[in-house]
């Protein structure tokens, strides 16, 4: 639908072209073009794309003004993913001379976009970084150029860009979180270096841009799961007096914490942070199997108390006390019980519905920051409903 609107504008400023000829000519040119047009409208309907584009190429080359033709056109190669043709067309138009100032600066921004879409970030960057000083194109060059920094992740770019942007806020985040995340991006690539220390500084800066940095919390906390279990602890109760849904996205990390230590005193303070910080919203089978053993082996009723309300928080403690009994349900009870460990939770992203596996902090959908939200199976059932 989208290509068939940019045809009918293309054939907008076909007809107006042929408006301005001269009245004897007008007649017989207007019904070239109506034919050709409607046949390659015709291709387009049938589905037969490349059929429909060779015609209005074509019509481009009867006459070679229809500056907005060409741009109209290199957009739609540029959607079909053949950036080698919207390049060419975009580079034919800029090379015309006396081009109108305000066509050129529009068909930089075309063919900046082309290569983007190619993957020529280089060169992509070099054109935005010039027309980002007109003020129409400033918004639009600077998101391009951060979606640039990101993708090539080139992090210290990123932040110097970032931070002398005279903005508060950029796709719809403010400046001083997106900063952070940059600083945790490095700090990622200082731990594939095996660069600890490094990490760990980097990820004060981080907290320094942006004090509630709950990426900056979480990555400080599994840092530490292993070599300073208490500093991890530390990090984890800052992470969730700021956000409490990490309790469940982390479920399996804080659960390993006392696995890998077996320390009482650990896990006493364990079972005070869940107990602190559940609600209804925040019940997780882990977390419930983690407070089962501690209870000796017994329905933990703090813990049940506190999540109650939650649909499967009844179901599971039931499935899960039961799941040992000579009963011959107990195969069936086993089966639910790993059913709802394993759809327990899923991630979609608040700005453009993409799904994901796993928690992660940038969309690769739509590459905003922070919109990835856990999805429990008792929201989904509730949504549903």
């Amino acid at each position: 639908m989208i290509e068939i609107l940019v045809i009918s504008i293309i054939f907008f400023f076909i007809v107006i072209y042929i408006i301005s000829k001269s009245k004897g000519n007008v007649n017989t040119t207007n019904n070239i073009y109506s034919q050709e047009y409607y046949r390659g409208l015709n291709y387009l309907l049938n589905n037969e794309d490349d059929k429909a584009l060779k015609i209005f190429t074509d019509l481009i080359d009867v006459d070679s003004s229809t500056i907005e033709t060409h741009l109209a056109l290199g957009g739609v190669y540029r959607r079909r993913g053949e950036f080698d043709k919207a390049i060419l067309i975009h580079q034919n138009l800029l090379s015309r001379p006396k081009l109108d100032k305000n066509i050129k600066n529009q068909t930089l921004y075309e063919l900046s976009k082309d290569f983007f879409s190619a993957g020529l970030y280089d060169k992509s960057e070099k054109i935005l970084l010039n027309l980002k000083q007109h003020e129409s194109y400033f918004e639009s060059c600077n998101e391009y150029l951060l979606l640039i920094y990101e993708l090539s992740k080139d992090w210290d770019n990123a932040i110097k860009f970032t931070k002398n942007l005279k903005q508060s806020n950029i796709r719809k985040s403010s400046i001083d979180v997106i900063v952070s995340h940059y600083y945790c991006e490095k700090a990622n690539d200082y731990k594939n270096d095996n660069q600890l220390n490094k990490s760990i500084t980097v990820l004060r800066k981080a907290i320094d841009i942006n004090n509630k940095s709950k990426r900056a919390y979480m990555t400080l906390f599994e840092f530490n799961i292993h070599s300073n279990p208490g500093l991890a602890l530390d990090n984890l109760e800052i992470l969730l007096n700021i956000d409490s849904i990490y309790l469940i996205i982390l479920s399996n990390e804080i659960v390993s914490l006392s696995t890998i230590h077996q320390d009482n005193n650990l896990d006493k303070r364990i079972y005070d942070i869940i107990l602190n910080f559940s609600n209804n919203n925040n019940f997780s089978p882990k977390l419930y199997e983690f407070m089962f053993n501690i209870s000796g082996y017994d329905a933990p009723h703090d813990y049940l108390n506190l999540t109650k309300t939650n649909i499967f928080t009844n179901i599971f403690n039931n499935l899960y006390l039961s799941k040992n009994s000579s009963d011959k349900t107990y195969l069936l009870n086993n089966d639910l019980l790993a059913l709802i460990k394993n759809n327990f939770l899923t991630y979609n992203c608040s700005n453009c519905g993409y799904t994901a596996k796993n928690y992660i902090w940038q969309c690769p959908s739509c590459n905003h920051w922070e919109t990835i939200k856990p999805i429990t199976i008792s929201e989904r059932i509730t949504y549903s409903a």
